[in-house]
């Protein structure tokens, strides 16, 4: 009996020690870990291009989408891109509450998408390279609201800068 329970005792040691060996620290994403980018634009004035230029009574959408985003005035905003396509259009619009005025133009976005690797915790975030906005109006230009874009960041791989400003 005292060997059965030498056994038992040797046995239950190296089953615990395995278990604990094999363990390994959790796995969980920093708060501070970087994802995917948003696309961050600033409005100007056409007119002086130096001075911010708020929009007034303004309302965008992702085309094929069905949710409208209506902001009283901004001149700063941050949208999500597409990071399964390489293209993403919005449609931009001013007096969106006044049916009489409204003013629509549409901003198609291109881009190359990178997944990098961060971590097996955190996964992959997305890069948008190559940026490129195209203003895809069917409207005469003279009377489209947006006059201008100038990227300022071919590059998306954070939000510590203005990617694209929209002068109007």
């Amino acid at each position: 009996m005292c060997k059965n329970s030498l056994f038992k005792y040797f046995f239950l040691l190296i089953v615990g020690l395995t278990m604990t060996s094999s363990c390994e620290r959790d796995d969980l994403c920093s708060l501070s870990f970087d994802v995917t980018p948003m696309l961050i634009i600033e409005f100007y004035d056409i007119n002086e291009p130096e001075s911010l230029k708020p929009v007034q009574d303004f309302a965008f959408v992702a085309v094929g989408a069905s949710d409208t985003i209506s902001i009283a005035s901004t001149n700063e905003l941050r949208i999500p891109l597409r990071n399964t396509e390489n293209t993403t259009s919005y449609l931009f619009a001013i007096n969106a509450s006044n049916p009489e005025t409204l003013n629509v133009d549409e901003l198609q976005f291109n881009y190359r998408v990178s997944d990098v690797y961060v971590n097996r915790a955190c996964g992959f975030r997305g890069e948008f390279l190559d940026f490129q906005a195209i203003r895809r109006t069917a409207q005469a230009p003279e009377t489209n609201w947006i006059r201008n874009l100038s990227v300022q960041q071919s590059n998306i791989r954070n939000e510590n800068q203005t990617h694209l400003y929209i002068f109007h």
